[in-house]
């Protein structure tokens, strides 16, 4: 019988768990991550039943099996899942998840935005949410991948333009020890964008909650979603110009699905390279849409980190 995996998806926000067997999905769940602990989490949702391996992507730095979430506080240990769960336990960034999903994905899991088909090389995956997320993979052999953690989340925000110049000033006033891409790329990022473009005598109420700038219902929200377009295209460019990655740049997370990309300006934003833009011209782009992108990719890990390793020949 093919093995019983638990994957799961640790986000500030929410913590979602699958249980998996044979590649396919039989059971889902989703939660507050701030609810509960989300070992205790994942115990009461597999209910006793006996798992073979698990991997837990977590949003923040992995450090010898140990992760605290970066925007919710939970400290995940692998010897502490090992025990609680009763088998092999791996824990790894969220976007190490993402990224090992984005091998698997179908024709219907994506959307290509610019570019040709990819070919076999380094794919950069990059995603905005609660927070913003990175990863890269490179090719191993005919059909193998390799998966690099990253926190490019939170290399300097970047202006392109006088006026996310004066956004970068808004934004060092808050943030004034450092202002990170992930200030401007994130749900909280987006509430930033708003008020900065009330600062500037757009229309618009103070929001609280990301999902009513994404509704776009005042000049205010419809401008901070353009700029948000923007900076996810020149990130993305960047990331591009770093890798050169003939396997594609491919955008994750809850927030870029939410938006018309494209006529918000993020290709040419992501071309708006100066003397390099040619280059960019053969770099695939595609949005994932495949809402279960985080859970495939983990439970792909957990198969592979548990699956039998060949014995070694005699000398």
């Amino acid at each position: 019988m093919s093995k019983l995996i638990l994957s799961a998806d640790v986000g500030a926000t929410n913590c979602r768990l699958a249980l998996w067997r044979g590649g396919d999905l039989i059971a889902q769940s989703t939660s507050l991550t701030a609810a509960e602990p989300p070992a205790a989490a994942a115990a009461r949702f597999v209910a006793g039943r006996a798992i073979d391996a698990a991997c837990f992507a977590v949003a923040g730095p992995v450090v010898d099996g140990v992760a605290e979430l970066t925007n919710a506080g939970w400290i995940i240990r692998e010897d502490a899942l090992t025990e609680a769960l009763g088998c092999p336990a791996l824990v790894v960034n969220d976007f190490v998840g993402a990224a090992r999903g984005v091998t698997a994905l179908g024709p219907e899991g994506f959307v290509q935005l610019h570019g040709p088909a990819p070919r076999r090389g380094l794919i950069g995956v990059l995603g905005a949410g609660t927070g913003l997320g990175q990863a890269l993979l490179s090719p191993v052999g005919e059909s193998d991948w390799q998966v690099w953690p990253s926190q490019g989340g939170h290399v300097d925000l970047a202006p392109t333009d006088p006026e996310s110049l004066e956004l970068l000033r808004f934004l060092m006033e808050r943030h004034p020890e450092h202002v990170s891409a992930e200030r401007a790329l994130s749900g909280e990022g987006l509430l930033a964008l708003q008020s900065f473009y009330r600062a500037q005598g757009l229309a618009g109420a103070p929001l609280e909650d990301p999902a009513e700038v994404s509704a776009g219902a005042d000049e205010a929200s419809r401008a901070a979603i353009r700029r948000f377009c923007q900076l996810l295209g020149a990130a993305a460019g960047n990331l591009a110009m770093s890798l050169l990655p003939l396997g594609g740049i491919y955008l994750a997370g809850g927030l870029p699905p939410r938006f018309d990309l494209v006529g918000m300006g993020l290709v040419e934003s992501f071309l708006a390279k100066g003397r390099m833009r040619s280059l960019l011209m053969d770099v695939p782009l595609r949005l994932v849409t495949d809402p279960l992108l985080g859970l495939r990719g983990a439970a792909l890990l957990a198969a592979e980190r548990s699956a039998p390793r060949p014995s070694e020949p005699r000398p």
